[in-house]
């Protein structure tokens, strides 16, 4: 997997680390997800989705490997605040075009959804020029429940199908994934929000209201992002790679100025089989490029089996780390120290 995981694009936008792919770089990522014998989750994000549970990282899905944008909308309102994600394919074509990489590589798909794959469009398109006997479609009525639940584990643990396919509403992904990805064996999970159509006036307002504050919320953060990493002081970094836990101090900015650098020694200590811990006890500010490069670390550690961890932190990086959401995707990470509770 070692040659995807090097390639790949961390973006974030709204408090998500987006993997940044195209359809080329999709099939390339599935074949060695599903070749690792490892167990693998990528869900794709709607607008939708984001709205409701996004910005939340208590709703998130905590065992997700990675999030690609699957919606133009998504991609659109992240253009608004200058950040560019490269989208696979829309979420309503997503289960047909799974359907092409595991035809591609000959992987065994079963398929979770209120409708079955649209085996006319793959036909006559010349895409699925195989045995049908690798696709197992398993209808549900109109949502997830219990029952639905129990059954995918049991057809998970019967059938031992290479990838997983799972479309719901955003609200049954949230509700039903978690369990489901803990008892399904070794394999690679794909889940994606169903195509949902608001059907009244307010649900249409709610949504382009919500749009609207969400990217002017993010411009906002941004934008102190920007101006806080332009007034900081002078940047340096360094690692102690003697004890048995490596560890990387960064003071003052990080920023593109020094983020090669710390992609180099992170890559290096990996590759010494160590465990990374970060020192921020004297970074005064991070740019978004500072902080993509510290998930897409935490990333290649987790791929590896190893740990990355925030050691020490100041209150300027873990403000912002808080902020942008990114702390939620840290184990044991520290919350933000209520100044009203502080004795004299």
């Amino acid at each position: 997997m070692n040659n995807f995981i090097e390639s790949r694009q961390i973006r974030i936008a709204f408090g998500i680390p987006f993997d940044s792919l195209d359809f080329h770089e999709l099939l390339v990522a599935v074949g060695e997800l599903a070749a690792s014998g490892n167990k693998h989750f990528i869900f794709a994000a709607s607008t939708p989705w984001l709205l409701e549970y996004g910005r939340n990282p208590l709703n998130r899905l905590d065992e997700t490997d990675m999030f690609l944008a699957a919606d133009s909308t998504l991609t659109k309102m992240a253009e608004k605040i200058g950040r560019t994600i490269k989208m696979p394919m829309e979420y309503f074509e997503f289960p047909e075009q799974v359907a092409l990489i595991c035809a591609h590589y000959g992987l065994s798909l079963l398929h979770i959804s209120t409708t079955a794959l649209k085996t006319d469009i793959l036909v006559r398109d010349g895409y699925v020029p195989l045995s049908w006997d690798l696709f197992t479609n398993f209808k549900i009525s109109d949502s997830l429940d219990e029952k639905h639940k129990e059954s995918i584990i049991s057809s998970a643990i019967s059938l031992k199908p290479d990838i997983i396919l799972i479309s719901a509403s955003p609200d049954d992904l949230r509700e039903f994934i978690p369990e489901i990805y803990k008892k399904i064996p070794n394999c690679l999970l794909i889940c994606t929000p169903k195509d949902e159509k608001n059907s009244n006036f307010k649900d249409k307002i709610r949504n382009i209201v919500s749009s609207f504050i969400l990217v002017q919320q993010e411009a906002l953060l941004l934008k102190r992002i920007n101006e806080a990493c332009s007034s900081s002081t002078p940047s340096s970094i360094s690692y102690d790679d003697k004890k048995e836990q490596a560890i990387i101090k960064i003071s003052g900015v990080l920023n593109s100025r020094i983020v090669p650098e710390l992609r180099r020694m992170g890559k290096k200590m990996l590759h010494k089989n160590k465990d990374l811990g970060l020192d921020l006890s004297k970074t005064t500010a991070l740019s978004i490029n500072g902080l993509e490069s510290i998930v897409y670390l935490n990333r290649i550690f987790t791929c590896a089996g190893q740990k990355l961890f925030i050691k020490a932190i100041s209150p300027e990086a873990l403000m912002l780390f808080h902020q942008s959401g990114i702390a939620s995707f840290f184990e044991n990470f520290p919350g933000i120290t209520d100044e009203t509770s502080i004795e004299p």
